[in-house]
């Protein structure tokens, strides 16, 4: 009982804060449970690189992957993280939550390998992932192979 109450209490919130009617309301949150039923879409992708939005543009555009390297981070601070899938010349929004936004700006610029399940997509029409699990892998800082040969 105590749920129902709850959902109606959200469903009067979401109608006025929204200035939706009530019964759009409802049909709003009917859609959402059954997006939530359906099958999810599975992604892995290994060795992305996670960059700004703006700099996958251009590469995507243009099919030079050296915008990627040479991505400064202020562009993530102005576009937004995403990772890079360069095999499938397809980029994804992270879901924020299960990986954090500190984590994307240590390992800008490097790899991540990431398996998860697409939740939906961004207003530009970009998927949002929601990873499961994942591992980065940082860019080398300047001058680390130094002395190697």
């Amino acid at each position: 009982m105590k749920i129902m109450k709850k959902l109606l209490i959200s469903l009067l919130w979401l109608a006025f804060l929204t200035n939706v009617p009530l019964n759009q309301a409802i049909a709003q949150e009917e859609t959402q449970e059954a997006t939530s039923d359906e099958e999810l879409e599975e992604v892995e992708i290994y060795s992305g690189v996670i960059t700004a939005k703006s700099c996958a543009e251009k590469a995507q555009e243009t099919g030079e992957f050296e915008i990627l390297a040479n991505c400064p981070p202020i562009e993530a601070a102005k576009s937004g993280y995403v990772i890079y899938d360069v095999t499938e010349n397809k980029f994804y929004v992270p879901k924020l939550g299960k990986i954090y936004l500190f984590e994307l700006d240590e390992g800008f610029g490097g790899s991540i390998d990431i398996t998860g399940v697409i939740v939906g997509e961004t207003e530009d029409g970009i998927p949002i992932i929601d990873p499961e699990e994942y591992e980065i892998t940082p860019k080398p800082k300047p001058g680390f192979f130094k002395g190697c040969l």
